[in-house]
């Protein structure tokens, strides 16, 4: 009887002890589920939009015709590469690696962002416009870099002329910018320029556009035509609206498919671009914001005139009426 006395408040201690221990475990079931963590649980991440996009090309002997570029953010197009320089001269120079004869492997990758290999587009950047805490205020003149396309050379091959580039641009951003307002950058580390070259490339306006693809009518089917306009019955006389007899209600047109983008075309420069293996030169489209033309000054409003003859009053009008004859 002592014992019992003893063990009884033994065991309740114990028991108490168990469940405060599974009281903060930190473990969650699920409905029909195994037992689980709830550090697990975790919600799925969002998918970034891409902003780059990158191409092989092919140079060499037979490799001088338009290539495909890599498209991003409705930017497309090709380029075209000259054939490679000749590195054989009369006097060749021991410390310039020769042009291999074999087809030469060129990266080509497409950005709408700044590549971080290559300086920051700010052709302005000595402008001092300051705002407060020397931050710089927004230049609505400033050059708008659109797009980046980095050349990235598996090996060491020279050209005497820059590539020829045929860039689609969305046709939003030509509406936003313009046509006409579109001009081609450079940066070359071998220049040994700290800023992009503005303006390396003259326009082309004589390339067609990117033709559309159809897709082609299906054998045995007729291809729909719009409805006749609709003419309505005269109305008949006495009508509160005689003019509307004679009118003719068209049906309201269909709606306008999305423009195609604009292909804008620049010639290849006469002049040297060396290509460096694993070194990197970026061509960037860039656009020149054009300010709107400023509004005509209103023209002043004539004063009003005193005059009853100019600015009759109800009391001269009255005055000039002839007063009727008395009864």
């Amino acid at each position: 009887m002592k014992y019992a006395r003893i063990l009884a408040p033994l065991a309740f201690a114990a028991a108490l002890a168990a469940c405060s221990g599974n009281i903060g475990g930190g473990q969650s079931s699920l409905p029909g589920g195994p037992t689980a963590p709830i550090a697990q649980v975790t919600q799925p991440a969002p998918t970034a939009s891409p902003v780059s996009a990158t191409d092989i090309a092919s140079v060499g002997e037979g490799a001088t015709g338009p290539q495909p570029l890599p498209t991003i953010a409705g930017y497309g197009g090709t380029v075209a590469f000259a054939k490679p320089a000749s590195a054989a001269s009369a006097t060749p120079n021991p410390k310039v690696s020769a042009t291999p004869s074999g087809p030469i492997a060129i990266g080509i990758t497409a950005a709408i962002v700044e590549p971080t290999d290559a300086p920051k587009f700010d052709p302005v950047a000595a402008s001092k416009k300051h705002g407060l805490l020397g931050r710089r205020r927004p230049d609505p003149n400033a050059l708008k870099p659109l797009l980046f396309i980095t050349l990235l050379a598996t090996n060491d091959v020279t050209f005497d002329t820059y590539p020829r580039f045929e860039i689609d641009v969305p046709r939003e951003v030509v509406t936003k910018y313009r046509d006409g307002a579109f001009a081609l950058a450079l940066y070359d580390p071998a220049l040994k320029d700290k800023r992009y070259r503005l303006a390396v490339a003259e326009r082309d306006f004589s390339t067609p556009a990117p033709s559309t693809t159809q897709k082609p009518a299906l054998s045995g089917t007729s291809t729909p035509t719009a409805p006749p306009a609709a003419t309505p019955s005269p109305r008949p006389s006495g009508s509160a609206y005689p003019g509307l007899a004679s009118a003719t209600f068209r049906p309201a047109p269909p709606a306008a498919a999305t423009l195609p983008p604009m292909r804008i075309a620049f010639m290849g420069t006469a002049a040297t671009l060396s290509l460096k293996a694993n070194r990197p030169v970026v061509f960037a489209l860039y656009a020149i914001p054009t300010l709107p033309s400023p509004a005509p000054s209103p023209l002043p409003s004539p004063k009003p005139s005193s005059s009853p003859a100019l600015n009759p009053s109800p009391s001269g009008v009255s005055s000039a009426l002839p007063s009727p004859p008395a009864s």
